[in-house]
């Protein structure tokens, strides 16, 4: 083999190698993404099944004190998503949402 063409291989397998590299980087940040997404869903499932009963609570209110119709109420209570004026929204500290949030950060860390 002549110089020229050692050189010339060794281009091509430090090519291969760096493509393989962004290959397995693009794998790993399309798991990670697929993760987190389910986390997320997750952690809102979570919240959803606490915020429910002060939906129906915020429904039954709205019915009460007679403030519109029906369908009004319970849009005005399927709105309601926790959070609280001047302060943090509402579950985020359940179990599933904190590993959420863990996995969100770990590489900040």
């Amino acid at each position: 083999m002549t110089e020229f063409s050692v050189a010339r291989l060794a281009v091509v397998a430090l090519a291969g190698i760096l493509s393989a590299s962004a290959w397995a980087a693009d794998d790993d940040a399309a798991a990670d993404a697929a993760r987190q997404a389910e986390l997320d869903h997750q952690c809102e499932a979570a919240r959803e099944e606490k915020l429910a009963p002060i939906r129906e609570d915020i429904f039954q209110e709205c019915l009460d004190k007679k403030r519109g119709d029906e369908a009004f109420c319970r849009r005005d209570a399927d709105g309601y998503n926790g959070n609280r004026p001047g302060g943090a929204p509402r579950f985020y500290e359940l179990p599933e949402c904190e590993a959420a949030f863990k996995f969100r950060t770990r590489a900040r860390r």
